[in-house]
C-alpha cells in the first residue's frame, strides 16, 4: 500500500479553533501516511505533484466545502488524465454539505481514526462514486447564483461568525421577511437577467431570482433542493427560479422532502452542459467560494471515489 496523504487547511473554521490538529492528525496517521498544513494554493499544487509521484492511495482533506473544491480542482489540474487517489473528506469547515451528503459525521479526529484503523487492518472500505461539475475551469459539487450567492455573502459577513446556528437564523429571517415582502429578502432576491442554454436549448425565462446546479442533493440546512442530482449518472441537475421570494419559500417543504419543485415559475432539468450569458459580470458561488464572470459554462466533470469511514 502506498499510503495516505492528508491536506489540512489551517484557515477553515474548525481548524482555526484547534491549531494542534495537524499534530493530532500526525499522531493518528503514524507511519501510514503524511499530514501537511497548507499556506496557500502553491502549497496545494506542490503537494499534488508530490502525491502523484509517490502514488498516494488515499487523499484526506481537512476543511469545509470550499477547501474540498480548491483542493480537488488543483489535484485534477496536476493529475491530468491520471485518476485521483480515493478521497476521504474529514470535515473541519464552516460548510460541510458534501460530508453531510455522504453521511460522514462526527469530529475530524474520529473520522480519521476510523479510516486509519480500517486501512491498517486491510478491511474493505465503504466507498461511493460521485460526479463533479466543471465550472469555467474549476471543479465543484454545487453552483449557485442570485439568492444563493447573496445568502452566502450575509452568512460570511463581518456581522456574525459563520455557524450552523447563524445560517438557520438568516434562513428564518428570510422566511419572515418573505411573508411580509420585507426589505431583507428583497435585497437577497434581487432579479437579474440572463440567457441560459441547457444542452443547447434556450430556457423559457430571461429574468431570474436564483440559479442552482449540482451533482449532490444537499444545498445545506437540510434542504435537498437538488433532488434529481442522481437521476442520470451522465448529467447534473439544474434549477432556475423566476419566482418571487414568497413563491420560493412556498417550495421549501418540497426541498426538505427531496421532491422536485412544482411551480410554473421554475425551470427544472437535468443536463450535460449549461451556458449562462449575462449582460455584465455577476458573482456566483462554487461550494461556497465566490467568483465573478460574464459568461459561465458548466459541464459534467470527472467522477471521484469517496471513502466513508
Amino acid at each position: 500500500m502506498s499510503g495516505i496523504g492528508i491536506i489540512i487547511n489551517p484557515y477553515s473554521r474548525a481548524n482555526r479553533s484547534n491549531p494542534k490538529r495537524a499534530e493530532q492528525f500526525g499522531f493518528i496517521v503514524g507511519d501510514r501516511g503524511t499530514c501537511h498544513r497548507t499556506k496557500d494554493l502553491k502549497d496545494v499544487e506542490r503537494l499534488a505533484r508530490e502525491f502523484k509521484e509517490r502514488g498516494v492511495e488515499i487523499l484526506g482533506i481537512s476543511g469545509g466545502d470550499g477547501t474540498n473544491h480548491v483542493t480537488l480542482s488543483t489535484f485534477l489540474d496536476v493529475y491530468g488524465d491520471e485518476p485521483l487517489p480515493k478521497i476521504a473528506f474529514l470535515r473541519g469547515g464552516t460548510m460541510n454539505n458534501l460530508a453531510n451528503e455522504l453521511g460522514i459525521k462526527g469530529k475530524s479526529e474520529k473520522i480519521l481514526s476510523n479510516l486509519i484503523l480500517k486501512y491498517h487492518h486491510g478491511d474493505k472500505l465503504n466507498e461511493r462514486d460521485i460526479n463533479l461539475m466543471k465550472i469555467n475551469g474549476k471543479y465543484g459539487f454545487i453552483f449557485g447564483m442570485g439568492v444563493v450567492t447573496e445568502f452566502t455573502k450575509v452568512y460570511h459577513s463581518k456581522d456574525g461568525y459563520p455557524s450552523p446556528q447563524r445560517a438557520a437564523w438568516i434562513l428564518l429571517h428570510c422566511i419572515l421577511s418573505g411573508i411580509i415582502n420585507g426589505k431583507f429578502v428583497g435585497r437577497l432576491a434581487r432579479r437579474f437577467e440572463a440567457d441560459i442554454f441547457c444542452d443547447g436549448k434556450k430556457t423559457p425565462f430571461v429574468n431570474w431570482t436564483m440559479l442552482v446546479a449540482g451533482t449532490i442533493k444537499n444545498l445545506g440546512l437540510g434542504f435537498n433542493a437538488i433532488a434529481r442530482a442522481y437521476e442520470d449518472p451522465e448529467k447534473f441537475h439544474f434549477i432556475g427560479m423566476s419566482d418571487t421570494p414568497r413563491g420560493i419559500i412556498k417550495q421549501f417543504p418540497r426541498a426538505l422532502m427531496s421532491k422536485p419543485f412544482n411551480s410554473e415559475h421554475f425551470f427544472d432539468e437535468i443536463c450535460k452542459e449549461l451556458v449562462i450569458k449575462l449582460p455584465k459580470e455577476m458573482t456566483y458561488t462554487i461550494d461556497g467560494d465566490m467568483f465573478d464572470d460574464k459568461e459561465i459554462k458548466i459541464t459534467l466533470g470527472p467522477k471521484i471515489r469517496c471513502i466513508i469511514p
